[in-house]
């Protein structure tokens, strides 16, 4: 088997891991609501208002720093967002365990890895 192909394997392998289909699910939910969709629109809007605000070299007011942190809270305090964030973080997390992985096989670092191992540990050779 050709590196390739056994990139294009493993591309297989993370589509169908449970993690990101979860994290599919979990965006589909949240998109599905209306309060979601609704927090996270303005949210995206005040962050473009301010980023830009920023590139031009104006400073955030108290107020306006208020307004995101606020923002920033609904969005945790809504379940189907937070649960949203969450399954983002888990799906992260396996590739950040699979670049590691490919690190340590490319630098020839021992690893402890194993199919065995892996589903709950945060990184090979820990």
């Amino acid at each position: 088997m050709s590196i390739l192909e056994k990139a294009y394997e493993l591309g297989q392998e993370i589509a169908a891991s449970e993690e990101l289909n979860n994290m599919k699910n979990a965006e589909l939910t949240m998109m599905q609501d209306q309060e979601a969709q609704s927090i996270i629109q303005e949210f995206n809007a005040k962050q473009r208002q301010y980023m830009e605000m920023q590139r031009q070299g104006q400073q955030l007011t108290e107020t306006q720093k208020k307004e995101v942190a606020d923002l920033e809270k609904r969005m945790l305090d809504n379940p189907l967002i937070y649960s949203f964030f969450q399954a983002q973080q888990n799906f992260e997390k396996v590739l950040e365990e699979i670049n590691n992985i490919i690190s340590k096989a490319i630098t020839g670092e021992q690893s402890s890895c194993s199919d065995e191992c892996c589903s709950s540990c945060s990184g090979c050779g820990h």
